[in-house]
């Protein structure tokens, strides 16, 4: 009975979830290839799509055949020039991997082959195919079926069979084979303009099937699925035919232009047309489920309604046009992440700083007030000081909602506490709200007791509803480590925790706070969220975008980082954390990441924590709006392919070669790397975040977003090993190994040296020997002679540096300029060599102006241009997407305790301390 009621009760909520995530398939519309996009083609006429082995998207054009590496593509030309003035000398109709990377390309000139070391296009058959290949197919056994003008070609690797459909007409055009479906090794189905051909691959024989349905005009293209064949016409219908009874009947007619391409994935056949975009058919009843076509919503429309490929992969729809406009991706909006929207109310563009759901009600805060909308008759409220008659909604800036003895209470910035009721639309005052009317009010908690607490911007406070008393704790009457709260929690265990500006502490039953159990990390660092999982574990989220995590005995300190800690957990065990750039899943033992990086434009606000409702789902207040989350779904993420390896600036390996199960091999010189990769998900490269780390060199995870190359310059001997994936994602990473040769050449020439020199004083101490022993004997030696003092060395750079100050006001203008510019102090191996190189001085000369003149040395001049570009990256928010240590080593610095040491030289104050005075000015 318990089961079956626990069941029901899945599939209510289960049915509940899927009619406010599957309500509509609402994709979002990208353009590829042309002007203005970052992944540029060579040529925009796109005629054909294919989907590799590895993941990655090829196309088919007019002048060649392109891999699309996400922000940039891999072009393979043909070997023959181009003859004649026609813009499409090569229009590619077909591609196809008949085994892993071995790549045939069917054009309107004939057939081809891809050579992967030269990235060309090979002819082959130039005698026996020099007309138009229409389409390739491949069976099982990697046979090739090659559909011409010209009948049918077969090419198992050594042999090349020709099939005529008409052998007495050689025109007739039922030899023209528009399209294949391979049904078994010997069994293939070819069609014609007139109808479709059952061909025996092994002997030959054909049969041949024609429509009655006339009125559909020529077949143009088919696709198999199960038992049928799904066949567009010339005149826009879909028909059937059906394999099992070999019969035709009308499917689809709901279009009159032609239909050029179709495609097929879980239940979806997509068709492409000639005249009215595409069209997404569920097959399981036959309807149009979504269309999409040109000059409907400017951004979100179609290049072109003439399509002339389309191919649809993982619930994406990749659509080619005809007119050389480059390439359609069509992203579905994941279902699992759903903006806010209620009949008129729309979230998107608000930035939402706080939500509360209630029985009747939806509290929606903002910084301009706050909207409540009526669940039931989607009546929208909107509330601000401007419209607040009554004076006692003292801030538009809503910071959190509770909901407390029938009213909803509203904390805010500066403004502190306003007493709502929805029912009546009118704000009523208790002792609570007279107490707090100028704090900031960051959240609220109710013990056992039904006593209110409020963490706020000057204290701890509690209030008693029934006897009406309001109690204020704060440094001074409760041993608070400081006066501002950020959050406070009761965990299981019944002890009540206080976050505040100046570290964690334990309030007792007597109202005093405790610091005594804690570590000192926890001391003295600001505490923004506390949480506490099923498990116990209890999570402290830091100011500094640390998370300090802790076993439910508090004998066991660790901490995850680099994340932005607010925090909730899902009932599936999943916690969810909100990042400045996306959420953060996490499985419940905290050692398995899933990174979303701002999908659906979600980027979830760092104040408010994610709430989760009765039914599951989870609430994200966003910077573009409210987000609904829904734990269930499936999150597969994409896989990394590391596309290319450079060496010294030049292409040295793509990746057919390079494999992480085997070391490259390369020379002492060959020391400057670049790494390029990509997402196979072909996400927006906005939403990609990366981590990457040379194994050899960097000791840590680096972060990296919308980039999709890594260089390293000037690294030494020894064995590396490169990692890429995505953020936190342990099962991603994508590596390549080498190393690089010790140069020993200079050990030779040190040997040879130093056999010389000792030769050379061997000879002069003997020469020195035979003289003194001939002239002076040893007893008549002197011993308490003085001795003579040698003269010391002139050869210092002190001495023989002589400038003039206009000749040093020269260098020091060519250096600064040199700075400024071209920006070297961005490498983190950056040398006075290297500056003294490029700016053409010798590097004794650069010496002697550090010491002489800008009385500092090279390093804390390099430094004092890394610090600048910190603060400039301050200014422009960077520090809201990335750590304090990655930021740092994008502006050069090559270690944690250096970029603190130089800021702090600089500026006088910490990073931490001058981000705080920028964010609070």
């Amino acid at each position: 009975m318990a089961l079956r009621k626990h069941i029901l009760v899945f599939l209510i909520f289960f049915i509940g979830v899927f009619h406010i995530f599957a309500s509509d398939a609402n994709y979002t519309i990208y353009s590829i290839g042309n002007e203005g996009t970052t992944c540029k083609f060579e040529d925009t006429r796109v005629n054909c799509i294919y989907k590799d082995s590895d993941g990655f998207i090829w196309i088919g054009t007019g002048l060649t055949v392109e891999r699309i590496n996400g922000q940039y593509t891999l072009p393979y030309h043909f070997t023959e020039k181009q003859e004649g003035i026609t813009p499409s000398p090569f229009l590619v109709n077909a591609l196809i991997e008949n085994h892993k990377h071995d790549f045939w390309v069917g054009t309107v000139q004939g057939l081809w082959h891809m050579n992967h070391n030269n990235f060309t296009l090979e002819r082959m058959f130039a005698k026996e195919i020099n007309f138009s290949v229409q389409k390739l197919a491949k069976d099982e056994e990697n046979r090739l079926y090659i559909g011409t003008v010209n009948g049918l070609y077969i090419y198992d690797g050594k042999e090349l069979r020709h099939i005529m459909i008409n052998e007495k007409n050689i025109l007739s055009i039922n030899n023209r084979i528009l399209d294949i479906v391979v049904q078994s090794p010997n069994s293939v189905w070819l069609l014609t303009t007139n109808g479709i051909v059952l061909c025996d691959a092994k002997s030959g024989a054909l049969k041949q099937y024609s429509s009655s349905l006339s009125s559909c005009g020529q077949f143009k293209c088919f696709i198999k699925v199960k038992d049928k064949l799904y066949i567009g016409t010339e005149k826009g219908g879909l028909l059937t035919f059906d394999l099992l009874h070999q019969t035709f009947a009308p499917y689809w007619n709901d279009i009159k232009v032609p239909v050029t391409n179709l495609t097929y994935e879980k239940g979806i056949l997509g068709v492409a047309t000639s005249g009215q975009g595409i069209y997404l058919l569920s097959l399981t009843n036959g309807k149009s489920i979504y269309s999409a076509i040109c000059g409907t919503e400017p951004g979100q429309d179609l290049l072109s309604n003439n399509i002339s490929s389309i191919l649809l992969s993982q619930g994406d729809v990749w659509c080619g046009t005809g007119y050389y406009l480059g390439l359609n991706l069509l992203r579905k909006r994941n279902e699992a992440f759903r903006r806010y929207d209620k009949g008129l109310f729309k979230s998107k563009d608000i930035s939402i700083r706080s939500h509360l759901s209630t029985k009747d009600y939806r509290f929606i805060g903002t910084r301009e007030g706050f909207y409540y909308v009526n669940e039931q008759n989607e009546k929208i409220h909107y509330v601000n000081v401007q419209n607040d008659k009554s004076g006692k909604l003292r801030s538009n800036l809503i910071f959190s909602f509770y909901e407390y003895g029938g009213e909803i209470l509203i904390g805010t910035c500066a403004g502190g506490l306003s007493a709502f009721d929805p029912r009546t639309g009118t704000f009523n005052e208790t002792p609570l709200t007279r107490t707090c009317v100028s704090n900031d009010i960051f959240m609220f908690l109710e013990d056992e007791n039904n006593k209110l607490w409020l963490a706020t911007s000057d204290g701890l406070y509690s209030y008693d509803k029934q006897t009406q008393t309001v109690k204020e704790y704060n440094a001074s009457n409760s041993n608070m480590p400081g006066n501002i709260v950020y959050g406070i929690y009761q965990d299981s265990s019944k002890r009540f925790w206080v976050g505040t500006d100046k570290g964690l502490a334990i309030l007792d039953s007597t109202g005093k706070c405790t610091q005594n159990i804690l570590p000192e990390a926890f001391r003295k660092e600001a505490i923004r969220y506390i949480y506490e999982g099923r498990d116990g574990t209890l999570f402290f989220g830091q100011l500094n975008n640390r998370l300090f995590i802790s076993d439910k005995s508090l004998n066991h300190f660790r901490y995850l980082s680099p994340i932005c800690p607010s925090i909730v957990q899902d009932d599936q065990g999943y916690y969810w954390l909100g990042q400045w750039d996306g959420l953060l899943r996490v499985n419940e033992k905290l050692d398995r990441f899933t990174f979303f990086p701002a999908i659906n434009d979600l980027a979830a606000n760092a104040g408010p924590p994610i709430s989760k409702d009765k039914n599951g789902l989870l609430w994200v207040c966003g910077i573009k709006g409210l987000f609904m989350v829904n734990p269930l779904a499936e999150f597969t993420p994409s896989p990394i392919r590391i596309t290319e390896m450079q060496v010294n600036g030049k292409l040295y390996a793509n990746d057919y070669k390079l494999s992480a199960d085997s070391v490259i091999k390369l020379k002492s010189n060959e020391n400057t790397i670049t790494f390029r990769f990509t997402s196979l998900g072909y996400e927006s490269p906005e939403l990609i975040k990366y981590e990457y780390m040379l194994e050899g060199k960097d000791s840590i995870w680096i972060e990296l977003a919308n980039e999709d190359k890594v260089s390293y310059f000037n690294l030494p001997a020894g064995n590396y090993v490169f990692q890429i994936r995505k953020f936190l994602d342990l099962e991603s990473v994508n590596r390549v190994s080498f190393s690089i040769k010790q140069d020993r050449s200079w050990l030779t020439y040190a040997t040879i040296t130093g056999i010389l020199l000792i030769a050379i004083f061997i000879f002069v101490f003997r020469k020195r020997k035979t003289i003194v022993s001939a002239t002076t004997p040893v007893e008549s030696v002197n011993l308490d002679q003085p001795e003579t003092k040698i003269p010391a060395s002139s050869s210092s750079t002190e001495s023989y540096v002589k400038l003039s100050d206009e000749e040093a006001g020269d260098v020091i203008h060519t250096l600064k300029k040199y700075m400024q510019d071209q920006q070297p102090y961005l490498n983190v191996d950056l040398k006075q060599s290297d500056v003294a190189a490029a700016i053409g001085y010798p590097t004794y000369l650069l010496s002697a102006v550090f010491t002489h003149y800008l009385k500092m040395g090279y390093y804390d001049f390099v430094n004092s241009y890394r610090v600048e570009k910190f603060k400039q990256a301050i200014s422009e928010g960077q520090h809201k997407k990335y750590t304090l240590v990655t930021l740092a080593e994008k502006c050069g610095f090559k270690s944690k305790a250096s970029f603190f040491r130089a800021f702090k030289k600089f500026t006088g104050t910490t990073p931490n301390e001058y981000i705080q005075q920028y964010d609070k000015e």
